[in-house]
This record gives C-alpha cells, structure tokens and sequence, in this order.
C-alpha cells in the first residue's frame, strides 16, 4: 500500500472517530467505499486504459529512437524488430480505438471483457519491447564502460612501466 493511500485511509478513521452518530459513521463508510468503487471502475474503462497504453507506445517509441542513436549498428536488427512489434501493438491499439468508437451507445459486457483483454495484451507487449530495448541499451553501457576501463587500464600499464625503467634519482644532502 501507497504513503498516500495509508494516509488517506488514517485520515477517513480519524474523521470517522470525530463523529458521535454512529449510523452518520456508516452512512460516510459506505458513501466513501460507493466513491472508491466508481473511481476503480472508471479506471478501468477501455478508453482509459487506451489512453494509458497509447502513453506508453509513445514513451517506448522514444526509448527506441534513443536506441538507435546510442548503439552502433550492429543492434540496429534487434532495434528493428523491436521497432516492427511496437508498430503492430500501435495496430492493435488502434483496433481496439475503433471497437470503442462503433460502440459509443454502450458497451455489452462480453465486448468489455474482450476490449480490456486485448488493451492488457498490448501493455504486456509494450512491456516487453520496452525491456527487449532497454536490455539492448543497457549492454551497449556495459560495452563502453568495458571499452573504457580496459583503455585506462592501458594507460595506467604504460605509465608503470615508463617509471619502472627510469633511473631513479636520489639526492644526497651536502
């Protein structure tokens, strides 16, 4: 459970605690779960979750952008499959766009079933592309930390042994 939602819920008991009528206390108990449960339905409408997968897409699709300038050409395949998938999820998103809009009157309670499964489907892919592509990104950060702790280590080699061979000077106090 969130700060937030601890705090909430403290904040409800105490308020509650504040009232001497005990039915007043149930009656707000029971107006306060009735607002929660309308909220937690609204959440999950289909245009909602739509709106919340095709934030989603967006923000994978500038990860990917990102990707591409970062890493060298060699992940560019990779990148491109990614790429392909993410378009085909925008596909589906947009299938399901068009499912809501047909049906503005109403929505049965099989085709909601159906419409959230499909919305669920493509945030678990956007998931995943998102991970496949991060991955790609996060081993081109380990290639170049490698490249660049073996070239520090080489220098630090050479500088060793350009001091190993120097003679060595000593003063002597006069």
């Amino acid at each position: 459970m969130s700060d937030f939602t601890s705090l909430q819920s403290s904040l409800l008991l105490g308020s509650l605690s504040l009232i001497p009528n005990n039915t007043l206390r149930y009656v707000l108990v029971a107006l306060f779960g009735l607002s929660a449960l309308v909220h937690a339905i609204h959440l999950q409408r289909p245009s909602i979750q739509l709106a919340r997968v095709e934030l989603q897409v967006k923000e994978t699709e500038e990860i990917i952008q990102y990707a591409r300038s970062f890493c060298p050409a060699k992940d560019f395949l990779s990148l491109g499959e990614q790429a392909v998938w993410l378009l085909e999820v925008k596909r589906t998103v947009s299938i399901v766009k068009c499912h809501i809009l047909e049906s503005k009157s109403g929505l049965s309670w099989k085709k909601y079933r159906l419409l959230s499964k499909d919305i669920a489907l493509c945030v678990l892919d956007v998931q995943k592309i998102r991970a496949a592509v991060e991955l790609v990104v996060e081993t081109e950060n380990q290639r170049r930390f490698t490249e660049s702790i073996n070239e520090t280590e080489s220098l630090l080699a050479g500088f060793r042994a350009l001091f190993d061979r120097a003679p060595v000077v000593r003063r002597s106090n006069v």
